[in-house]
Formats: structure tokens, C-alpha cells, sequence
């Protein structure tokens, strides 16, 4: 019989190749337009709203298949962690540019892959803005 931690591990390894398989048949998706792009293509924070939160909730539960590790309302679970507030580890505290570089290139030795689902930076920017909303703003998860 499979362990427990084995089955994770599996299931891991699994979303991971299909993030990756994802990212290369969707490279050449059209990206979709940001109601706000300054500099760096990150949105400023305080012009943040609630349809740009709804676009990257579309895309974390949709195209990236963020939601496949780190769960429907960002609650984590056995492969990654929790989205909502919380001590960051990997996105140095929880700022917006520090989740688009988790987004957009990986984190080493984890199943989080860049560009997840193969997503467009474009799209990352999205995730990362519904991302942030959550623990800064309490959007909605």
C-alpha cells in the first residue's frame, strides 16, 4: 500500500508536469489587457479594483491551476501553503513584486513552477494582484 506522503508526492509531481506541459502548449495564448499598467507592469496598489481582483481570480482558478496546490480560497494544503495572510516565506512579506517573482519564476525545490499553467506575465500580473488583495485588502478569496 502507498503511503499518505506518498500519494502528495504523486499528486505533486503530477500537477507540476501538467503546469509545465500546460506552459508549453499555451505559450502563444493572447494575453488580456490591464486596466492599469505602470511602470514594471505591476498595477499600483492603491489603484487596484475589484475587476482587475476578479481577473486574477479567474486565472487562479482557471488557466494557472494555482488553485490545484494552493486550493480554491488560497487555504494550501499538503503541497503548498496557505495565500492568505500568513509569515511569507518565499514572497518576502507578501508585497505585490515579490508574489509576481514567485509567479513568474518558481520557487526552487518546491512543485511551484514559473509561469504556472503557462500563463503570460500579463496573466501573472493578474495572479499576483488577486493574491495581494487577499491578505492586504481582504478581498474576497
Amino acid at each position: 500500500m502507498y503511503s499518505q506522503k506518498h500519494a502528495r508526492w504523486v499528486l505533486a509531481t503530477f500537477v507540476a508536469s501538467l503546469s509545465l506541459a500546460a506552459g508549453i502548449a499555451a505559450s502563444a495564448a493572447p494575453a488580456r489587457a490591464l486596466a492599469v499598467q505602470p511602470q514594471g507592469g505591476l498595477p499600483d496598489t492603491n489603484a487596484i479594483t475589484p475587476e482587475m481582483v476578479n481577473g486574477g481570480r479567474d486565472v487562479f482558478r482557471g488557466p494557472g491551476t494555482c488553485f490545484a496546490c494552493h486550493g480554491t480560497k488560497l487555504e494550501g494544503g499538503p503541497i503548498a501553503p496557505t495565500l492568505k495572510p500568513h509569515a511569507w516565506k518565499d514572497a518576502k512579506e507578501g508585497t505585490l513584486a515579490a508574489i509576481f517573482q514567485v509567479v513568474t519564476h518558481g520557487v526552487k525545490g518546491t512543485a511551484m513552477v514559473s509561469h504556472p499553467g503557462g500563463i503570460s506575465d500579463a496573466d501573472a500580473v493578474r495572479v499576483a494582484t488577486y493574491v495581494w488583495s487577499v491578505g492586504h485588502r481582504g478581498a474576497k478569496p
